[in-house]
Formats: C-alpha cells, sequence, structure tokens
C-alpha cells in the first residue's frame, strides 16, 4: 500500500489544472470575439436592411 503521492502524481494534477483554466480562458476570448463579432454582423444587416444607420451610431 502507497501511502502520499509522487512527484509524478502532484504534476499530473497541478499541470491539468492549469490546462484547465487555460483552456476556460481561451474559450471565453473565443466567446467574446464571435459576440463582438455577431453584433458586428447584426448591426451591418441591420444598416442593409433599414438602408440607413442606426441613430446611436449616427452622431
Amino acid at each position: 500500500m502507497r501511502i502520499g503521492h509522487t512527484h509524478a502524481d502532484v504534476y499530473d494534477r497541478e499541470s491539468d489544472y492549469w490546462q484547465d483554466i487555460e483552456d476556460a480562458e481561451n474559450a471565453q476570448i473565443e466567446a467574446q470575439k464571435n459576440s463582438s463579432k455577431a453584433a458586428t454582423n447584426g448591426e451591418i444587416k441591420k444598416l442593409y436592411d433599414t438602408g440607413s444607420v442606426p441613430q446611436e451610431d449616427a452622431k
């Protein structure tokens, strides 16, 4: 029976932890890019649909 953890066990758990954090950050950045792109595309579509710039953009 083994008691405690080897260095490799601890390293694996730590690297998994940091990889999960990095993956979550990358997913959040990608979601922000996609949402801003969708907003931009929505504004462009609105411009084409109405033929004019929305009031808040016409300043």
